[in-house]
């Protein structure tokens, strides 16, 4: 398999997570999480979810992970659970059924070549095939935060605000039926 590091030219797969990718699953925020305090310091974004907590959304159907020639490369969760501190007001169509997108953590080894772009291409398709409209998400605001990618990948800025002091972007795309 060529290195996505070297060519973009790679086929990537998302996949429901089973009970023995969970270390891995792990292991993937982990490094997500060391690469962003390595950058910027200590924030919320140095912690990581508890092998329970992603036991937990294995059990509820909602993790997934990203891999290249059956090498996990990245990690998501999409629920249709609408996330208790959004507000509904702050997005386009309030009332549409959607999924929210937690989570998402690339192997800082595969950043910066396409993985994160097919990853919510293939988050976006999964989302469909549920019948619902639209991806929820929030992001760090600051220089820590992946905004600027969800922009570029066509998610709409909904609100800017801050939950338990921390900044937070939240973002919405339509994922209608094609």
């Amino acid at each position: 398999m060529p290195d996505p590091i070297d060519n973009r030219s790679f086929s990537l797969t998302l996949r429901a997570a089973r009970a023995e990718d969970v270390k891995q699953v792990r292991a993937i925020l982990s490094a997500a999480a060391a690469d962003l305090s390595a950058r910027f310091g200590e924030g919320h974004w140095s912690g990581v979810r508890s092998t329970d907590a992603l036991q937990k959304y294995l059990a509820e159907g909602d993790l997934y992970i990203a891999e290249i020639d059956a090498v996990a490369v990245g990690t998501l969760r999409l629920t249709c659970r609408k996330i208790g501190f959004y507000r509904s007001d702050w997005f386009a169509n309030p009332k549409d059924a959607a999924g929210y997108l937690l989570d998402m953590a690339i192997d800082p080894a595969r950043q910066r070549c396409g993985v994160g772009r097919r990853s919510l291409a293939l988050a976006e398709d999964l989302a469909r095939s549920r019948g619902l409209m639209a991806i929820r998400l929030d992001a760090y605001g600051g220089p820590a935060g992946a905004g600027e990618f969800y922009r570029k990948c066509g998610y709409r800025l909904a609100h800017v605000g801050t939950f338990n002091g921390v900044a937070l972007e939240y973002f919405e795309k339509r994922v209608e039926p094609r």
